[in-house]
C-alpha cells in the first residue's frame, strides 16, 4: 500500500476501518507485526531522529495519529484519507476481537493501580477478549528479562505498550520479534484513558479534531508539546516551498 511521505517519515494511506483490517490480519498472519502511530510531535521528532525514523518507517503499519499529521498531508499536495488516533485504533481493534469471538491483549506501562484497572475494565467491557497480563511501565533494566518472560509465557495476539514515545517505539523494535507476538503497538496515554485516570476531550473538541489542544492544556504540557509542534510547522511549510519551487 503507497506511503505518504511526510518530513522524514512515510505514513500509510489508510482509513480507520482499514487500520483495523491491517490489524486483524497480522493477528492471523502471525508476528511479529509492528504498528506505530506518530502525532506531529512524533514526526519532529523523527525529523531529528534518524535512528527514530527508520524504526518508524520499517513498521508494518503507520497510522496518522493526529490531524497534525493529516493536515500536513493535505499541505504537501497528497493527503491522507483521515485521522487514525492511536487510542481510537486499539479501542476499535479490542471491539472488533470481540465480535470475532476473542483475542489475547497483554497491557505493559503506566502506573501499577492504573494498568489493572485498566485491565478489570477491559474484561468487563469486552468479555470474549482474554486479557493474559499486565506489567507497570516502571521497571528497572535488570526486571526486563522477568517482563519478557512474562509476554513469552502468556502468549498474547497483541501487546499494547505504553512507555511513552519515542520509549515505546524504541522497545517494541527491540524486543517484538523475540517475544513471538502478532502484534505490538505503542499506544501514549491509552491505558490510562481505559483505566479512566485520564479523561478523552470532550465530545465537541474531539469532532473539531482539538484533542491535541486539549491534551496540551489538560496535562499541562505547554512547554513540552509547542516547541515541537510549532518545529514540525516550519518544517511543513518548507517542504511545502520547496516542492512548489522545483515543480517550476
Amino acid at each position: 500500500m503507497k506511503r505518504v511521505q511526510i518530513l522524514s517519515i512515510a505514513v500509510d494511506r489508510v482509513t480507520m476501518a482499514e487500520a483495523v483490517e491491517r490489524c486483524l490480519g497480522f493477528i492471523d498472519a502471525g508476528g511479529p507485526h509492528l504498528v506505530v502511530t506518530p502525532n506531529a510531535e512524533i514526526a519532529a521528532a523523527a525529523a531529528r531522529d534518524p535512528d527514530l525514523a527508520a524504526i518508524i518507517n520499517g513498521a508494518d503499519l503507520v497510522v496518522p495519529d493526529g490531524i497534525g499529521v493529516v493536515a500536513a498531508s493535505r499541505l504537501l499536495g497528497d493527503p491522507l484519507p483521515e485521522k487514525v488516533g492511536g487510542c481510537d485504533l486499539a479501542t476499535n481493534l479490542l471491539a472488533a476481537l470481540e465480535r470475532r469471538g476473542g483475542g489475547r491483549i497483554f497491557l505493559l506501562g503506566t502506573r501499577p493501580e492504573v494498568v489493572a484497572e485498566a485491565a478489570r475494565r477491559l474484561a468487563d467491557a469486552y468479555p470474549h477478549v482474554d486479557v493474559v497480563g499486565w506489567r507497570d511501565g516502571f521497571f528497572r533494566p535488570e526486571e526486563e528479562p522477568e517482563i519478557l518472560a512474562q509476554i513469552r509465557e502468556a502468549r498474547p495476539d497483541v501487546l499494547f505498550v505504553a512507555l511513552g514515545s519515542p520509549k515505546q517505539e524504541r522497545w517494541l523494535h527491540r524486543h517484538l520479534r523475540s517475544l513471538g507476538v502478532p502484534l505490538g503497538m505503542g499506544v501514549g496515554g491509552t491505558i490510562d484513558v481505559w483505566a479512566g485516570a485520564v479523561p478523552r476531550a470532550p465530545e465537541w473538541m474531539l469532532r473539531a479534531n482539538l484533542e491535541w489542544l486539549y491534551r496540551i492544556v489538560r496535562l499541562r504540557r505547554v512547554s513540552r508539546s509547542v516547541p515541537p509542534l510549532v518545529r514540525f510547522a516550519l518544517a511543513v511549510l518548507g517542504e511545502r516551498w520547496r516542492r512548489g519551487r522545483s515543480h517550476k
